[in-house]
């Protein structure tokens, strides 16, 4: 009967000492998690800020007073390749953002509507 008592006592024992490991691999896997779920909501940010930035460059080029313009033109293909260069990691931001590019298409046509009524 000891025997019995003791056996249990060890395995309780076991089962209690599984039980705050598992307890605490789990919390340190869900704050990993956390930190990178918040890394994707801002590179998602960080991606249609520049995909903003672009297409108000890209407006401001068209005008006529600064068709032509080098340096624009320059600015302007520096943005479009930091947005490829940006492009590669949508695997990251798409984690959180699924909707992504619903949500760059509708910032760019805010924007152009934004510069029709200052242009008007």
């Amino acid at each position: 009967m000891t025997s019995i008592i003791i056996i249990l006592g060890i395995v309780s024992a076991l089962s209690i000492v599984f039980n705050v490991l598992m307890i605490w691999y789990a919390k340190t896997t869900l704050v990993k998690v956390d930190t990178i779920y918040t890394a994707s909501e801002e590179a998602s940010e960080i991606f249609i800020m520049m995909d903003s930035f672009k297409e108000h460059l890209n407006s401001v080029y068209e005008m006529p007073t600064f068709y032509g313009d080098e340096t624009l033109q320059n600015l302007l293909e520096h943005a479009g390749q930091m947005i490829e260069y940006l492009k590669k990691y949508e695997k990251v931001y798409s984690f959180t953002q699924p909707d992504l590019e619903e949500q760059l298409l509708e910032a760019s046509s805010d924007l152009e509507e934004y510069e029709e009524e200052a242009q008007e």
